[in-house]
């Protein structure tokens, strides 16, 4: 019975530990998410010129590498917590192992003493020889065997109890020069947090300024955008019109879908979730869907699909299997693919070249281009997801960071 009480002891114990674990390697795993991120806008920051024309590039940069920042610094403080909560706790029960390792060396002691004094071989000669009977003997026999092994284990015990203090003290050292780091990383972080927050004001009354003109110029950029989505959406409809002609059972606004086409449709749509990015190292820049504008807040602007800030030369590659069905050219000659996916669509759009053509197949991550960098250092994937003609929220589609 104490053999099973002491065994489900120790499977608390190691559960309580392996949690411990994976929720530190946790935070671990996401500080550093988040500060390849913050290493992306330095970059961005670091590239982009401050030029009037990028005031608001800036601003919406560096928002969101306080909102990082800041999240690095809530990690770090539950890491601090963490640790100053497990040396508490190491401490203690180093105490409680001195405090017990004290007492068996006693007890220890007082039967070395005992053993020396009265059980020489003499007297335990003598103490089996003064036997009633046989049975008695054999009893006194086993009693000095108890008595011998119960100081075997007494012994045993003390090594294994003083092996664990030692183990102890080597995890209360290393906890303490991790939580050493884990401060000085919270210190330089707060740093950096209050000088961007310098810089945010600054760049913020900039802004207000010339916030008239500031708003005149997105208000003319959001309605170049709305024209783009316009001829976006009425290519996507002629494909479905074309799709469907002369086919039994076509729906108005839907792809008609071949087997084929059904089955690559069905496996897109069982992926919802974790398709890879369109890009390998980058962050969301912009949302999906109407929101207000980051700097003018009075306005509010509508996006069709997701923006992806990337390092400069960063490669396009495709979010999963199907065919290159259209390739275009702005005015400005920046270049968009269209991939098929069954009744879905993905659009890589601000590419500054492009290694695929219209008619190839790919397969998921294929590399089908390079996004295009400004003047003035912004290096931006413009990515859309539709099904059939409407848009959807990339950011519901592809894997979470």
């Amino acid at each position: 019975m104490k053999k099973h009480f002491y065994l489900s002891i120790l499977f608390l114990l190691c559960f309580v530990f392996a949690k411990a674990q994976s929720e530190k390697a946790a935070l671990e795993q996401r500080k550093a998410e988040i500060q390849r991120e913050i290493n992306q806008f330095d970059r961005l920051l670091k590239n982009v010129r401050k030029e009037e024309k990028t005031m608001v590039l800036l601003v919406e940069t560096i928002d969101k590498k306080i909102l990082r920042t800041q999240e690095i610094i809530n990690i770090t403080n539950k890491q601090a917590n963490n640790l100053t909560r497990n040396i508490k706790a190491n401490a203690a029960e180093i105490k409680k192992l001195n405090t017990e390792v004290k007492a068996l060396k006693a007890e220890y002691a007082e039967m070395i003493v005992k053993s020396y004094k009265s059980q020489n071989d003499q007297s335990r000669l003598m103490f089996l020889l003064s036997s009633e009977d046989f049975l008695q003997a054999y009893k006194r026999v086993q009693y000095l065997k108890s008595y011998a092994d119960y100081r075997k284990k007494q012994a045993e015990e003390i090594t294994i109890k003083s092996d664990a203090i030692a183990a102890k003290n080597v995890a209360l050292e290393e906890e303490k020069k991790e939580k050493n780091k884990v401060l000085a990383l919270n210190k330089k972080q707060r740093a950096a947090l209050k000088i961007d927050k310098v810089e945010q004001e600054n760049l913020l009354a900039v802004v207000k300024e010339n916030e008239k003109k500031y708003a005149a110029d997105i208000k003319v950029k959001a309605k170049e955008r709305n024209k783009i989505d316009r001829e976006l959406k009425a290519l996507i409809a002629a494909d479905i019109k074309a799709s469907n002609k002369g086919k039994t059972g076509a729906v108005a606004n839907k792809f008609f879908l071949t087997p084929e086409a059904k089955i690559l449709a069905n496996n897109f749509k069982s992926n919802k979730g974790k398709l890879p990015w369109p890009v390998e190292e980058g962050f969301v820049s912009r949302r999906y869907g109407t929101q207000p504008h980051p700097v003018v807040r009075s306005l509010t602007i509508d996006s069709n699909g997701i923006r992806l800030q990337s390092p400069g030369g960063a490669k396009v590659r495709a979010i999963f299997e199907g065919e290159v069905i259209r390739i275009t050219k702005s005015k400005y000659g920046i270049l968009a693919v269209h991939i098929r996916h069954g009744n879905y669509t993905s659009i890589y759009d601000n590419l500054k070249s492009v290694s695929v053509e219209k008619g190839d197949m790919v397969n998921t991550k294929d590399i089908i281009g390079e996004i295009f960098t400004s003047n003035s250092g912004e290096t931006e994937l413009k990515f859309v997801l539709m099904q059939d003609n409407d848009t959807v929220d990339p950011a519901q589609w592809i894997a979470r960071k």
